[in-house]
């Protein structure tokens, strides 16, 4: 055998094992980074280091679905019983400020690599908002967010959480998404048709939820940020880190509007309640609720009506 045989043989065996010792272990341990995340701090001193682990992981593959059916490829338990459904009951308010999606941005800077006429209409939002001109269309009459600046929404969030099915339900304009964990497959591509939030199919590994959400009509995910296409799709890992803590890693793909993968961990605080005196949801509608109630200003504007709660 010469030597260029013997090398191929061996990069071909070294690289064999390397695959198996990695995708052969428990997805507890293969993605630890990403699942087993800091108990008491989802923002940790070494935060910095930690999303660029994150980013890079998603760098290595081509889809949001590639990704989503490597993990499901080597989890250890894709079902709940009923007596093992995690306890995710209470009212959960959003980490963060809503003028940005990834909690490490600022406002007109966010850290995603737009491409073409995706990144022309971004810097379009970021010259009007500059000249002082915001548009919004959730604040009036508006339709509602979608996928994925449902998940940006500051106002509380719940989550009713089955062995078939999790809810993820938002105050803000009745908004509801459904992640069906009992096996089935994807809409099918002839009956299939796009929709705000998309077609949301996921397993479990223990108590982390694994997601994988496609078919949205694109749109955006709020004020002064990106425009995605019909093309977005995305993998989410959820798990509840602690007695008041959500903590979700999210990945967007998308081939027509991002250059590559934008990563970004969005966490929810279980809002507190007072005894006798429980919160719940309110199921707001923007044209019949008076704090959505927009009027014309004198210089030619909007604004919103003024209003109390008593």
């Amino acid at each position: 055998m010469n030597d260029s045989a013997f090398k191929i043989i061996y990069l071909f065996i070294s690289s064999f094992l390397f695959y198996v010792s990695v995708f052969a272990q428990p997805i507890e341990t293969q993605y630890s980074v990403t699942i087993r995340p800091y108990m008491s701090n989802p923002y940790p001193e070494n935060w910095a280091s930690l999303k660029q682990e994150m980013i890079n992981l998603g760098l290595q593959y081509d889809s949001a679905w590639d990704f989503y059916q490597s993990l499901e490829s080597v989890a250890e338990d894709r079902t709940l019983l009923p007596d093992e459904v995690p306890d995710w009951t209470g009212l959960y308010e959003r980490v963060g400020t809503p003028e940005v999606y990834d909690i490490n941005d600022t406002p007109y800077n966010p850290s995603v690599s737009l491409k073409g006429e995706y990144a022309d209409m971004y810097a379009e939002q970021v010259a009007e908002a500059n000249a002082g001109r915001i548009w919004d269309p959730h604040s009036g009459c508006g339709q509602a967010r979608g996928y994925p600046g449902f998940l940006k929404n500051g106002r509380p969030h719940e989550f009713a959480v089955t062995p078939h099915q999790t809810w993820h339900l938002g105050q803000a304009r009745n908004e509801v998404r459904r992640i069906y964990t009992d096996g089935r497959p994807h809409i099918p591509e002839e009956w299939a048709y796009d929709t705000k939030h998309g077609d949301s199919v996921g397993f479990w590994n223990g108590d982390t939820l694994i997601t994988h959400t496609n078919g949205t009509t694109g749109g955006w995910i709020g004020r002064v940020l990106p425009y995605f296409s019909t093309a977005l799709e995305s993998i989410e890992i959820w798990r509840k880190v602690d007695s008041e803590t959500i903590q979700a890693d999210i990945w967007l793909y998308d081939s027509e509007a991002l250059e590559e993968p934008w990563f970004s961990r969005q966490v929810y605080k279980l809002m507190p309640q007072e005894e006798g005196d429980p919160l719940r949801l309110a199921y707001w509608w923007n044209c019949q609720e008076p704090n959505n109630l927009v009027t014309e200003t004198e210089d030619g504007g909007t604004t919103f009506l003024d209003f109390d709660f008593d």
